[in-house]
Order: structure tokens, then C-alpha cells, then sequence
């Protein structure tokens, strides 16, 4: 990792990651446990989009995802007896909405390339929220 990656690695950690964890928090209804593997979100060369991409590719998504799974009590009740912790990662050279988000032994995982369809936010929402409802339990 270059050392312009790493500066914007870590001012997006200090500067965006702290009001969008709260925001994946208050979506949920408790302190869900959030783990970025940073180091496979980081693409060489493309520092200068990570607050951008990064937001648009995971945290959106997340956010609305839980809020619309956990609009009523229901919902609530099943993320936060069924979530033990939520991992973002760019492992798997995914790219599609459809396959983005896993759900397995509570732990929420989602993997997409951090830079690619960034736009696709519905499309991301809406297949976590699949995810979700299929696999947990009221």
C-alpha cells in the first residue's frame, strides 16, 4: 500500500467511518460489532475515491438494509437476537448485487469490490435485505 493510500485510508477511518458506524448502530437498534478489513478495501492507485466508493459500496447499503429489516419489532427483535457482528471486505472479486452479503453463524459478511457499481446502491440494499430475512430467525 502506497503511502497516499494509507493517508486516505486513515482519514477516512478518522474522519467518515465514526458517524457512519453510529449511523449502522442506530439502523440496527444496538452496538452491532463492525469489522473493516481496510487493508483489501485499499486499490492501488485510487486513493482518491475511497470517500466516495467506500460509503456508496458498503456503508449505504448496510444502513438501509438494517433499517428496512428492522422496521418493525419483528425485525428488530431478529437482528439483534441473530447479528453477532458485521465484517466489510473486498475478497472475492464480487461485483454483484445478488451475492454481495452473507449471513452465517451471526456474522453479516459483506464482500464487493470497493470501487465497482459503486452506484448501485438499491441493488446492494436489496439483496442484503434478502440475505437477512432469509436467514434470520423472529
Amino acid at each position: 500500500m502506497t503511502l497516499a493510500e494509507r493517508r486516505a485510508l486513515k482519514e477516512f477511518e478518522t474522519d467518515q467511518f465514526p458517524a457512519l458506524k453510529t449511523r449502522v448502530e442506530e439502523a440496527a437498534g444496538f452496538p452491532v460489532p463492525l469489522e473493516v478489513q481496510w487493508d483489501t478495501l485499499a486499490v492501488p492507485g485510487e486513493s482518491r475515491l475511497y470517500a466516495e466508493s467506500w460509503p456508496a459500496v458498503y456503508f449505504e447499503p448496510l444502513i438501509a438494509g438494517l433499517a428496512t429489516v428492522c422496521r418493525d419489532e419483528i425485525g428488530r427483535e431478529a437482528v439483534k437476537g441473530g447479528l453477532k457482528k458485521i465484517v466489510m471486505q473486498n475478497t472475492s472479486g464480487c461485483v454483484n448485487a445478488d451475492y454481495w452479503a452473507h449471513l452465517e453463524d451471526g456474522v453479516l459478511t459483506l464482500d464487493h469490490e470497493s470501487l465497482t457499481n459503486s452506484g448501485d446502491i438499491e441493488a446492494r440494499t436489496k439483496g442484503l435485505v434478502a440475505v437477512l430475512e432469509s436467514g434470520l430467525s423472529a
